[in-house]
């Protein structure tokens, strides 16, 4: 009879000296079978039994991990005896990370420089370790919010979450960006800056909390120490440990009886908020009096108040209440500043320090809005309206006409003296006058010939709304594409004697029903377009190189790549020649995804890059949204590519985008923080990556309905990181979910629905559905064949796939043919479908007995694959070479591939997949025909 084993419910606590010897054990009960890992805990000897309920509480969060989220809700283990602090020191190991120095140093953690140890990213970082003695799980509880926190928050005055995890010892710990700079009032010192710089300074601050408030987060520990300026000017806001989540329904701020208990306050009193001195609740005005307070002490040298140290918290609360916040002019120490800081600044910061919290600002964008109407000179809301301060601020703006003016008025009685004086600045100009009189003339009529132009788009435009009225009978339904269609019916009938403004509206009516995705349409305006303006106005015209990069795109998204392809060419090159920007950046990125969709990977790239450079190369001469889109499809073709830098290229994309609109939600801001999710995860940081992702397709399913055609783009690449992560049911879910969007698409020429089928294949091909997947693998090749040839690479990826089910099913004989006509054509899909082609061969050997064609081919596909950034990818391959290995009775030579597939797999998915299930079971039959 089997002994019975303590549960983990009545487990007795480890102490620490046991920690090594656990994990040690651990490595070995994993690679079991659920079923046999009890067996294997009663048969522990008599010197490891008392760890048995140790084990077995880790197996079974273990087990827990694999069917939740872990990152909401990390395992906490408890100690016989309680922890003192640990000594940590440079060189020390926690978790992946060494430790370089010692960077900072607080009341609850401490903050260290550290690198990946195991160089798979060659990044530094600032590790956040709490100090062992905090006494409890409730700090464990306060480094995963803090984590769950700053994984929602992506912004460039924000510092980034890259990891999070659990040392070795247990104590939680946090990766995050590592900042190169100092204090901001330090800074400011340092560079001397002027009253202006520092209000700036203040604004990026405050933009940065904004963002976080729009996540439903309040930062509430907004000092001087927490906003770290780099060397180019830039704020960096630190520390969202003690943050809470505003909305209720999620909020858990662990500061309840335990924390109470355990005398942290969490908080900085001489900057803390009324409310949160006296307990109350908290919201963004806390954060609001907060920074009121940094940025008076960064303006004028000093803080408002300063409060006795060691103060209760009733005495806190009443020695706020009874400090009367001065005027920052009345206490700065130098003169100069005292005038600038009166009046306008005065009042700005007398509202964000306001002790009830209804009377300050409403929102930290109103704060930081205010701050830049002053930096205007314009009006600020925190001053009561006036004529005579409007005009004192009209003044401040317009300092050369009031100038002009104020001569004139002057000069006016001044008498005969004065007017000789005018006269004469006039004659000694009259020569360089009728010069620019004559070139005045001709700008005058070029003006009026466009202001004509303008006159004739603006009528046209207001026409077409008022067509959309249901008071001039439209019906209540009307949508954007009947009214952009009604728009193009008019264009060729009241437009037909006027081609350079028919051409003009017509691109834009085309990129219009481009943006709603109707292809068909599109297409058709756009054809009439380009003919019109190759007819009547010529090909070098800019109106007509606009209509060619406008059709050129459409046709790209209906997969007629040649004639696209040739639009493209010549509009780029004039583009190029006319210096113009947007319509080169235009043709340039979607010339770079015909390429890519042609096969031509490195010519894509070049295109888009080339795009970037021309941004780069105009500066500020360029358009906002051209550095938007330009960064934007860098990224994409990187990640298209699966070449490094999706991320970086992302950011700046987001960067650009942020001056142009803000914290506001718009279409090409989420597909670009969808790029940046797939740059994080080809990072490494899937966790985060699946959050943004999550809060892209949320936004965009409520600000364009569930039936938005870009949904397709979102579900698409969540899908392939559930997949690589080891959700292969959610990423059929997503695949499925794209696919219903795909359809939605009027003209799709068959490639996107060919891909998105081969994509739910794959997912239920990972999750072991075989039949299933066959069928979409069928649909797949039908359509990719449909779109480009028997030849199309994506179509030879499906088809090798689809013999790889086929064999796993067991039907050898079809798996064989399926193998055998590829071999038959020349491969075009590339050296890395290629090898991974092999590996899927190598499968169908084993499975025949055939060991040694198994063995070899496996051992190509690995070395072709040594170099691919995906883990999974390396995972896999290994895992068959190791198979092929084992199943050729050489176990010895098996157990290395396999150990590496095993590392992989644990290091990139989250969850057990079917493909890392196999990797153990083999790994482990290994190890037992060694024993």
């Amino acid at each position: 009879m089997t002994p019975a084993v303590e549960t983990a419910a009545t487990a007795p606590p480890v102490s620490r000296s046991d920690w090594q010897q656990v994990f040690a054990l651990l490595d070995t009960a994993l690679e079991l079978d659920p079923a046999a890992q009890q067996v294997w805990l009663a048969s522990l000897g008599a010197e490891q039994a008392h760890l048995s309920p140790m084990l077995m509480q880790l197996l079974q969060a273990r087990a827990e991990v694999a069917a939740t989220d872990f990152m909401q809700s990390p395992p906490t283990f408890a100690f016989a005896e309680s922890p003192s602090p640990l000594s940590v020191m440079a060189d020390s190991s926690v978790g992946p990370y060494r430790l370089l120095r010692e960077i900072g140093q607080g009341g609850m953690a401490s903050v260290w420089l550290a690198e990946r140890a195991d160089g798979l990213l060659d990044r530094q970082v600032a590790l956040k370790l709490p100090h062992v003695s905090w006494g409890g799980a409730s700090f464990a509880d306060r480094m995963a919010r803090e984590r769950n926190i700053l994984a929602s928050l992506t912004h460039p005055n924000i510092a980034r979450l890259y990891d999070a995890g659990l040392a070795d010892d247990g104590r939680p710990f946090i990766a995050l960006e590592h900042v190169e700079g100092v204090a901001i009032d330090a800074h400011a010192r340092a560079q001397n800056l002027a009253v202006r710089e520092r209000v700036e300074l203040v604004v990026q601050v405050a933009r940065a909390v904004a963002h976080a408030h729009a996540q439903l987060v309040v930062h509430r520990d907004l000092k001087p120490s927490n906003i770290l300026v780099d060397a180019a000017g830039q704020a960096h806001l630190l520390d969202f440990g003690i943050a809470k989540l505003i909305d209720p329904l999620l909020a858990d701020d662990g500061e309840g009886p335990q924390a109470t208990q355990s005398g942290v306050r969490a908080l900085t009193p001489d900057y803390a908020s009324p409310e949160q001195i006296r307990g109350d609740a908290i919201g963004t005005a806390s954060d609001v009096y907060s920074l009121g307070v940094v940025a008076f002490e960064l303006l004028a040298g000093v803080r408002p108040y300063r409060l006795d140290k060691g103060l209760g918290a009733v005495a806190l609360a009443r020695a706020i209440d009874a400090v009367d916040v001065p005027l920052a002019s009345h206490t700065a120490v130098d003169a100069t500043v005292r005038r600038q800081l009166a009046g306008d600044l005065d009042a700005i910061l007398a509202r964000a320090l306001a002790k009830e919290s209804a009377a300050r600002y409403a929102t930290m964008d109103a704060l930081a809005d205010d701050l830049e109407r002053h930096l205007r000179g314009e009006p600020v809301q925190a001053r009561p309206d006036s004529r005579w301060y409007r005009a004192e601020r009209w003044v401040r703006r317009h300092p050369l006409e009031t100038a002009v003016a104020a001569a004139i008025v002057i000069a006016v009685p001044a008498g005969a003296a004065a007017q000789a004086a005018v006269l004469t600045a006039i004659g000694v100009g009259a020569g360089v006058a009728v010069w620019q009189m004559r070139v005045a003339r001709r700008q005058a009529q070029v003006a009026r010939r466009e202001a004509a132009r303008a006159e004739q788009v603006k009528d046209f435009a207001l026409s077409i709304l008022q067509g959309a009225n249901t008071d001039s009978g439209a019906g209540a339904a009307t949508t954007a594409t009947d009214v952009l269609k009604a728009a193009h019916a008019r264009i060729e009938t009241e437009l037909a004697g006027r081609p350079e403004t028919a051409v003009e509206l017509m691109t834009s009516v085309g990129d219009g029903l481009l943006g709603l995705a109707q292809l068909d349409a599109a297409a058709d305006v756009m054809r009439k377009a380009v003919d019109l303006g190759q007819r009547a106005l010529g090909a070098t015209h800019p109106h007509t190189v606009a209509a060619m990069v406008v059709c050129g795109a459409v046709l790209v998204e209906r997969d007629e790549l040649k004639e696209a392809i040739a639009l493209l060419v010549p509009a780029v090159a004039e583009a190029t020649r006319q210096r113009a920007t947007h319509a080169l950046v235009d043709g340039l990125r979607w010339l770079g995804q015909a390429r890519m969709k042609e096969g031509d990977v490195e010519a894509g790239l070049t295109c888009v890059q080339a795009a970037v450079d021309a941004v780069t190369a105009a500066g500020a001469g360029a358009r906002p949204l051209d550095a938007v889109t330009a960064w934007a499809s860098l990224a994409s073709a990187l990640s298209v590519a699966q070449r490094p830098g999706v991320a970086d290229a992302a950011r700046q994309s987001i960067a650009h985008a942020k001056t142009l609109y803000g914290d506001r939600v718009t279409e090409s801001t989420l597909m670009v923080r969808m790029l940046l999710a797939m740059g994080m995860a080809t990072e490494g940081e899937d966790a985060a990556a699946l959050v943004e992702l999550d809060a892209v397709l949320a936004d965009m399913t409520a600000f364009f309905g569930p039936d938005y055609p870009k949904i397709a783009n979102i579900a698409n690449f969540r899908g392939h990181i559930r997949l690589d992560t080891g959700d292969a049911a959610g990423a059929v879910e997503d695949f499925l979910l794209q696919l219903a969007a795909v359809e939605r698409l009027a003209g799709d020429g068959g490639s996107n629905r060919g891909l998105t089928h081969a994509a739910i294949a794959k997912a239920l091909a990972a999750a072991r559905r075989g039949d299933e997947a066959l069928q979409h693998y069928d649909t797949s090749i039908r359509l990719l064949r449909e779109t480009t040839g028997p030849d199309n690479p994506y179509a030879m990826r499906s088809e090798s796939a689809r013999a790889l089910v086929l064999a796993r099913l067991g039907r050898l004989d079809e798996a064989g043919q399926g193998f055998d006509a590829l071999a038959a054509r020349p491969w075009t899909a590339g050296d890395i479908e290629r090898a991974i082609h092999v590996g899927r061969v190598s499968v169908l050997r084993r499975l025949q007995g055939r060991h040694e064609e198994a063995i070899a081919l496996a051992g190509e596909s690995v070395e072709g694959l040594r170099g691919h950034p995906a883990k999974v990818v390396r995972a896999a391959a290994s895992s068959l070479l190791g198979s092929a290995l084992l199943a050729a009775g050489r176990p010895a030579d098996a157990i290395a591939p396999l150990e590496e597939a095993a590392r992989l797999y644990a290091e990139k998915q989250l969850a057990m997949s079917p493909d890392r299930a196999e990797a153990l079971a083999a790994l482990a039959n290994a190890r037992v025909a060694m024993s």
